[in-house]
């Protein structure tokens, strides 16, 4: 069961730093990513922005587009995942934005 990317936002993520994402490409296996940045930016009260920084192996490198992607905790969920560079290990990095209109406080 996929879970609503309206559901999930910079503090849900921020709790799962450091974990796991299964991320699903091709006719290959899974690939393992790590969480390993939440950057929130607080520039309009209408607008929601954060971005999400992963690190994958030094390959295959994932290509610019939609990725379905598993949690243990947060579920199934599709993201657009785009390669940013690598760490110091040649280990590469990626990047997903969000930037959508804040829901309103019930």
């Amino acid at each position: 069961m996929s879970t609503s990317l309206d559901k999930l936002n910079a503090k849900i993520f921020s709790e799962q730093l450091h974990t796991q994402f299964k991320v699903h490409f091709g006719g290959a296996g899974p690939m393992a990513l790590e969480l390993v940045e939440v950057a929130e930016r607080d520039l309009s009260p209408k607008l929601e922005l954060f971005t999400l920084q992963f690190r994958g192996p030094s390959g295959p490198r994932l290509a610019q587009q939609i990725h379905r992607l598993e949690h243990d905790k947060l579920g199934t969920f599709e993201i657009f995942l785009t390669a940013i560079g690598a760490d110091p290990e040649q280990r590469i990095l990626y990047e997903s934005v969000f930037q959508r209109f804040r829901k309103p406080a019930p």
